[in-house]
């Protein structure tokens, strides 16, 4: 019923604008036409005394020709009439009710209408019809009409549209509540029953609705889908407890096979330098060794001890960062070339990394592998935080309006972000709190170092910038990292 009443208050939010839209310009029209009706006849009126003052001032003098008007108002009931000068401080008696700028026209013997107010606040439509006296001085006939008549013919149009309004919105809603019922409220129920006794695991009821519309199709979607689920949950309890121990054995065997990759790899390139430094000891402990071999054998074992060290060295160099060779790069080509290296991953996690592209150049001064380095990590913690799949996005533009760390250098000057946004099960506020600290860590023993994040942080904090964290537990993570558009020495 909700949607029904939306769409019903929709459509008749719609009839209504025109509706009144509609009546507002009738009435102005015939409120203009009202106007021009009684300026009309207001001018028949002023014509017809215009003459017959003009003879009676050419024939018998001023004073009969204003006495004239002064009758001549009595006869009319809806106009009064009365004769005015357009000179500069004429008697009070014969003052037009206008200010004399608004009568320009008369000296040219044109004749002028307009609206006036009373101190009452009552309009007039106000006529002037110029007098061209005898002795030269220029008068005319003033004939007022009250507007009230019209006020009230427009009072009640308002009445009616107001009344008509009302019907429509109370009968469109009655009639609309009643047919949304029928056809809306009492199939939507019922799909959202059959949908609750689904989701339950219920398949044993079927639903079908009659008739052809977008509703009896999702009846029929609903129906297949709820077979598909049937047949799917009988094959799912057949074979669940052997997935569940072959599953198990994957995870066992995948942690092996980790750790026999490292052991492998650390063997493979220790193996050489032990044999080396143990048969150089052993000629070093026999009895009559030259003194130069001894010394020589001395010097072979520090070089394979040295060999060594460079091995552990690069086994180590994951968990730390080398000098960033910096160089004028574009964002997006970094963003692009981690894509590849997290395909199986996210295919494996039932993720779908979006890449959101700028149409121009981010260009930055950074080490275009350490950026990658902070990405993937990044992407993996979100990967990582959602089991179940979800979407990923990757994204970088010019920040605008950025709030800038107290500890961050050179903080006047423009900056790019790179941001990377999951539907993860977010991070709670006491963690992100020590997140960026190293060796911490909220996996399992065995799972991660806990120094991701803080490497992360601290390239960042190398190339100038800084990461910002926002994450709502249950709804996902938005980290965002600054990066400034300019290098050490170049001029923004």
């Amino acid at each position: 019923m909700r949607l029904t009443i939306k769409i019903t208050l929709a459509t008749l939010l719609g009839v209504v604008l025109i509706f009144s839209v509609y009546s507002y310009l009738s009435i102005q029209r015939e409120r203009e036409q009202i106007k021009r009706n009684l300026s009309r006849e207001a001018r028949h009126i002023g014509e017809s005394l215009r003459v017959i003052v003009t003879e009676l001032w050419q024939q018998r003098g001023e004073d009969e020709a204003l006495d004239f008007l002064v009758r001549a108002n009595q006869g009319y009931s809806e106009t009064l009439v009365r004769w005015v000068w357009v000179v500069e401080n004429p008697p009070a008696h014969y003052k037009p009710r206008v200010p004399l700028s608004h009568l320009d026209r008369l000296r040219f013997e044109e004749t002028v209408t307009l609206m006036a107010a009373s101190d009452e606040g009552h309009d007039f439509l106000l006529t002037y019809l110029p007098v061209l006296t005898p002795s030269g001085r220029i008068g005319a006939i003033e004939l007022m009409e009250s507007m009230e008549e019209m006020h009230d013919y427009v009072q009640e149009s308002l009445r009616r549209s107001a009344i008509v309004v009302g019907a429509l919105v109370v009968s469109g809603l009655a009639l609309m509540t009643v047919l949304g019922s029928i056809w809306v409220g009492r199939p939507m129920r019922k799909l959202r029953a059959q949908a609750e006794r689904i989701g339950t695991g219920d398949f044993s009821t079927s639903i079908n609705l009659s008739g052809s519309d977008e509703l009896a199709e999702l009846s029929n979607t609903i129906e297949r889908m709820r077979g598909q689920l049937a047949q799917a949950r009988d094959a799912e309890q057949a074979a669940n407890a052997a997935k569940i121990e072959a599953l198990e054995k994957l995870r066992h065997t995948e942690r092996l096979a980790t750790l026999g990759q490292l052991s492998a790899g650390m063997a493979h390139e220790l193996g050489t330098p032990l044999n080396v430094i143990a048969g150089r000891a052993k000629l070093i402990s026999r009895e009559g060794m030259a003194a130069e071999d001894i010394s020589r054998s001395a010097t072979i074992i520090h070089d394979q001890a040295q060999r060594m060290t460079g091995i552990m060295r690069q086994l180590l160099s994951f968990a730390r960062r080398g000098e960033a060779r910096k160089q004028r790069i574009d964002l997006n080509l970094v963003m692009r070339a981690v894509l590849p290296l997290l395909e199986p991953t996210l295919h494996k996690q039932n993720v779908d990394l979006q890449l959101d592209e700028t149409p121009h150049e981010l260009s930055v001064c950074a080490d275009s592998a350490q950026l990658q380095q902070v990405l993937l990590n990044l992407i993996l913690n979100g990967i990582h935080a959602m089991p179940d799949g979800g979407k990923i996005t990757l994204s970088g533009f010019p920040a605008v309006d950025v709030s800038v760390p107290e500890e961050v250098e050179s903080p006047d000057q423009s900056w790019i972000c790179l941001q990377v946004t999951d539907e993860g099960t977010g991070i709670e506020p006491e963690v992100q709190k020590r997140m960026f600290d190293p060796f911490f860590t909220t996996k399992e023993v065995g799972q991660g170092t806990g120094l991701g994040l803080s490497i992360a942080y601290g390239i960042i904090q190398e190339h100038g910038g800084w990461i910002d964290v926002e994450s709502v537990p249950d709804k996902g993570s938005n980290f965002r990292i600054y990066l400034p558009s300019t290098c050490r020495g170049e001029v923004a």
